[in-house]
């Protein structure tokens, strides 16, 4: 009662907040944690500062953001996540579950 408008929202896109329950328990920390986006957003800020915010063109922003991008996912490349051997196969099938190609049927009129 003291907070209606919170509650309404909470209760509307309670799914997206609380999709990390369908994943495997032992991601869950994983899942709940900013840590990974911390770092990358520390890491994209200091690649800006050097450049003193000047950037030619809207693209060189970008080119920025995916450079960033590739040299952190490398890092993260080496580093083993605890329980991901586990429930690697699980989340192979939830993600082939989740982007299998729908097949789709045209209908044409003579």
């Amino acid at each position: 009662s003291r907070y209606p408008g919170v509650v309404g929202l909470w209760v509307q896109d309670s799914g997206a907040f609380l999709r990390f329950y369908g994943y495997p328990k032992v991601l869950w920390p994983y899942l709940r944690s900013t840590n990974l986006m911390e770092r990358f957003i520390r890491e994209v800020r200091r690649g800006t500062k050097v450049r003193d915010h000047k950037f030619p063109k809207a693209e060189a922003v970008y080119k920025l953001l995916y450079l960033e991008s590739e040299r952190q996912e490398g890092r993260w490349a080496e580093r083993k996540l605890k329980g991901f051997s586990e429930v690697k196969e699980v989340l192979e099938k939830m993600l082939q579950e989740r982007y299998a190609p729908r097949t789709q049927t045209l209908t044409h009129n003579s």
